[in-house]
């Protein structure tokens, strides 16, 4: 058992339950090989159907890596090697595998987290946007937005609840996502030395830049506190890659969010000043050598050089004002779900905002954007809560979750829309998940943390 409580977990490959629970998931796996073969069976889909065998029971006993993998496909299944894979859209087939594990979990009974009292707000949201499918410019893509809503981004919203229901599945989600994450930050290294600001493999800057500060979270988090410093200088090599990919990607708002989580996390962890303090000095040092393109440095550079607000937001600044617009003549009912784009003179740029709280505001009216921000607003009391909560085991997990918040916040503020970041939704959710697996944790863990904490005083 490690210092904060929490106990070491070696996850093994077994099933819970009953033969029967044991055979569905075979079923299914042997299920997904035939189907590989099936389409064309060649040398090559033999190996596919093997390794997506494989995969398939993975990813069903362990529902939480598919989650991990579900939250980045969006930036992978742009690659013609990852799309050319399996006929279908990869991020249907997760959402696939991610409910069927689900079901599974029901079978064998793993324990899943109370939905916390403060969604209703989000049910509310949900019955909002169905009334204004009435009143919306375009009924069939206004229905398609809110169908994504209530799928592909409603799993994200959902899934963490009943998949990572205790700290093992939770360290087994982030350690999925940090290998998924780095594997992306690495990949974009790879155009170190060109001219174009480095890319997920779906060509996303802004992507890059959120999956690199996820990923430099969980390690600062998750990892550096429990180590000396002299341990913690042997990760620095690991840590550089999403440094890298984050100050190549460009992305300003990721970077921002990064640099108030790391100075405020020195309150909580004061072995990690001197971690800043080195950290910041080898990468003056190195990053001019590493071939970073230009116009990375120049697009982060406008957080200081530009003379306004406007300047600063560059294309975003119009499509603000054009939303604020829109509320101030539709206040109480907006313009109608997606009907953002179509109210505009041209829709191929007036797509959505750039900012989740206007854009639902403007298009649902100004309740269901209050709606939102309570949503925000009561989960950062309860990550707050969470990490100055230092009775309860897994506080480790709390600041991982409060920092990834943060993360999620600032996107919603600069970024995607309600569909577009799946993300920001997870890390809503991933708060009040901890929080159940705080209350949740077995009464030894409790005691052993309480006597550290009295042994220390």
């Amino acid at each position: 058992m490690n210092r904060a409580g929490e106990r070491a977990v070696l996850p093994g490959f077994e099933f819970s339950g009953n033969a029967a629970q044991s055979l569905a998931v075979l079923g299914l796996s042997v299920g997904f090989g035939f189907l590989l073969c099936a389409i064309d069976f060649t040398p090559h889909t033999a190996a596919l159907a093997v390794l997506g065998l494989a995969g398939l029971a993975v990813l069903l006993a362990y529902p939480e890596l598919a989650l991990a993998l579900y939250v980045v496909i969006g930036d992978v299944k742009g690659d013609e090697r990852v799309a050319g894979l399996l006929p279908w859209d990869l991020t249907l087939v997760l959402g696939g595998i991610l409910v069927a594990g689900i079901l599974l979990n029901f079978l064998r009974k793993k324990p899943a987290a109370a939905l916390p009292g403060s969604y209703f707000l989000l049910l509310a949201l949900v019955v909002m946007m169905t009334a204004s499918l009435s009143y919306t410019p375009v009924f069939e893509a206004g229905l398609e937005k809110l169908g994504r809503f209530l799928t592909v981004t409603g799993i994200v919203i959902v899934a963490p609840f009943f998949v990572l229901g205790s700290a093992e599945a939770m360290k087994r989600f982030l350690a999925g996502f940090s290998v998924a994450a780095l594997v992306i930050c690495a990949y974009s290294l790879t155009s170190l030395g060109g001219e174009d600001r480095l890319v997920t493999p779906s060509s996303n800057t802004i992507g890059l830049g959120h999956i690199a500060c996820g990923l430099i979270l969980i390690i600062w988090f998750g990892v550096l506190p429990r180590w000396g410093f002299w341990k913690r200088m042997m990760l620095y090599p690991v840590l550089a890659v999403p440094v890298v990919a984050l100050i190549g990607s460009g992305s300003r708002g990721a970077a921002m969010a990064l640099g108030f989580v790391l100075l405020v996390s020195v309150a909580f962890h004061r072995e990690l000043l001197l971690d800043l303090g080195c950290m910041s000095a080898i990468g003056i040092a190195l990053v001019p050598s590493v071939n970073i393109p230009r116009a990375s440095f120049e697009y982060l550079g406008t957080l200081v050089n530009c003379q306004s607000v406007k300047a600063l937001l560059f294309f975003r600044a119009e499509l603000l004002a054009y939303g604020w617009d829109l509320l101030q003549k539709h206040p109480l009912l907006g313009v109608g779900i997606q009907g953002f784009r179509y109210y505009s003179p041209n829709a191929g740029l007036y797509n959505w905002p750039h900012n989740i709280f206007l854009e639902v505001s403007c298009e649902m009216g100004l309740a269901a954007g209050l709606l939102v921000v309570a949503l925000f607003v009561i989960a950062a009391r309860e990550a707050w809560r969470q990490v100055n909560d230092h009775d309860a085991p897994y506080v480790t997990l709390s600041q991982i979750a409060a920092a990834l918040l943060v993360v999620g916040m600032v996107n919603a503020t600069n970024t995607g829309d309600i569909n577009s970041d799946r993300s920001t939704w997870l890390f809503l959710s991933l708060v009040y998940v901890v929080r159940e697996i705080r209350r949740n944790a077995p009464v030894a863990n409790v005691l052993y943390l309480r006597a550290v904490r009295g042994a220390e005083a």
